[in-house]
């Protein structure tokens, strides 16, 4: 018996046939959901509740992403006034695809 090949490990890794198939599944498996524009109560509110939040206030936010609405609970780490985001912990949220935002206590 001689000594052991350097690559004998890579024989016992995974074999993947089908590779990306699993990710093509669930991408199809996935709902979409159509965007609803926001009413202009519902618009005014956002931009009232913009205007107020502080970096370090904990908040909801409610935003549209990917195909589908997506809520975010964290603490505010930055609000960027020149490009327009909203940043929580480190999830960059862009105003536009805001619909809600809550302070929470």
């Amino acid at each position: 018996m001689g000594r052991p090949h350097p690559d004998r490990a890579r024989q016992f890794s995974p074999f993947a046939a089908l590779r990306g198939y699993y990710d093509l599944v669930r991408e199809r498996e996935r709902v979409v959901e159509p965007r609803r524009p926001l009413s202009d109560v519902e618009a005014r509110e956002l931009g009232e509740a913009l205007a107020q939040v502080r970096r370090g206030q904990l908040v909801r936010a409610t935003f549209y992403e990917n195909d589908a609405y997506r809520t975010v609970v964290g603490t505010v780490s930055q609000v960027d006034m020149i490009y327009h985001d909203l940043w929580i912990v480190r999830e960059r949220i862009p105003f536009d695809e805001l619909c809600a935002l809550e302070a929470l206590p």
